[in-house]
């Protein structure tokens, strides 16, 4: 049995977090769990992106999966034996982490990694992150209700479970009143979802300069839209979430791209709210529905530059709305009520599991 150790759902646990989605360091699946679960816990990582190997990372331990078989790129269809390679690779990958870590709790991210789970035979309980893309319908049902618990972030709408505020500790960032606008910020994962190169785009046809931070499939392709634009945009790796709120220091205009959905949580839209950072979004980011007296939108590249230009020649206007932006983010994404809810549903769960193991049932 993997947990031989039963313990009451509020003392210090050892929590391994399984993920194929997050990049350790930057990705939301990398803050969100951390500040939800630290300093009450101890946690580690299974990762499938990011840098390979065994490794520490913000004092976190992180079992990457190394080689060549990893999910870093957009599979052809033909290389779909590749693909089920680096699943088994995965898999091998998590009980090794399994028997080094020694876990009290396996905690998912994601269907295909609690699937991988219950394969396995491993206890499981799921945060899902971001909609399910592979699994629908009875198999979804099927292993979320094998779960120890299922929560779900304000993005996935499933029926019958707990959404959970996606949040982090928004105490880290430093909130400023800067004189003007002159910078320009877009952090996020590089893939065809967050459409970074509508951002390049958009700056650079606009009056002000910035930066794209990130990693991920699209790195090079970004990369290489940044150094065409003769250094009005410019590309930077990402940086880890205990230094992104200096980094967030020098700037004060921050974009979200997304490809069009129904709606969309983006984490670090608070996170620039909370910097003082004027964010622009995109008509279906969670801000645009919640607080849309607090933002501006954009759709295509012109508008994006259009909006930057009216917020360069009319900073002094927007003060009075910036500091509204930092009290609402601060009152509807605190992390003190998920961190509060999260310890009762592990004091619900291992409870009721010490009773059906005193039981013996």
């Amino acid at each position: 049995c993997i947990y031989d150790s039963i313990r009451k759902g509020h003392e210090a646990m050892r929590i391994l977090i399984v993920t194929r989605g997050t990049i350790p360091g930057c990705s939301g699946g990398w803050t969100t769990p951390l500040d939800l679960l630290q300093p009450d816990h101890e946690v580690a990582y299974v990762a499938a992106l990011g840098p390979p190997g065994n490794y520490h990372l913000e004092d976190v331990p992180v079992f990457a999966l190394s080689g060549w078989l990893r999910f870093e790129r957009e599979w052809p269809f033909l290389n779909m034996i590749r693909l089920k390679l680096a699943g088994r690779a995965f898999s091998r990958h998590l009980l090794n982490a399994l028997r080094e870590f020694k876990p009290d709790l396996t905690l998912c991210l994601d269907e295909y990694c609690a699937r991988l789970c219950m394969d396995l035979g491993v206890p499981y309980a799921v945060r899902m992150h971001s909609r399910p893309t592979e699994l629908h319908g009875r198999e979804l049902e099927r292993v979320l209700q094998g779960a120890l618990f299922t929560t779900l972030s304000p993005s996935v709408d499933i029926p019958g479970y707990e959404v959970l505020n996606h949040a982090v500790d928004l105490k880290r960032f430093l909130y400023l009143e800067h004189p003007s606008a002159r910078r320009v910020i877009m952090v996020s994962t590089l893939n065809h979802m967050r459409d970074p190169e509508l951002f390049i785009e958009g700056l650079n046809l606009s009056c002000l300069t910035g930066t794209i931070v990130g990693d991920g499939v699209l790195r090079e392709r970004v990369r290489t839209a940044c150094d065409r634009t003769g250094g009005k945009v410019e590309y930077m790796a990402p940086v880890t979430r205990n230094k992104l709120p200096e980094l967030l220091q020098g700037y004060q205009i921050g974009v979200a791209c997304h490809r069009k959905v129904d709606i969309i949580y983006q984490m670090k839209v608070n996170e620039y709210m909370a910097s003082g950072i004027y964010p622009l979004v995109m008509p279906w980011t969670h801000l645009a529905s919640e607080a849309p007296s607090l933002t501006m939108t954009f759709k295509t590249p012109e508008e994006l530059a259009s909006r930057i230009d009216w917020l360069a020649n009319h900073w002094d206007e927007t003060l009075e709305v910036r500091r509204r932006g930092r009290e609402f983010v601060v009152g509807k994404y605190d992390i003190h009520e998920p961190r509060m809810r999260f310890k009762e549903i592990l004091d619900e769960t291992f409870n009721e599991h010490n009773l059906n193991r005193s039981s013996g049932s």
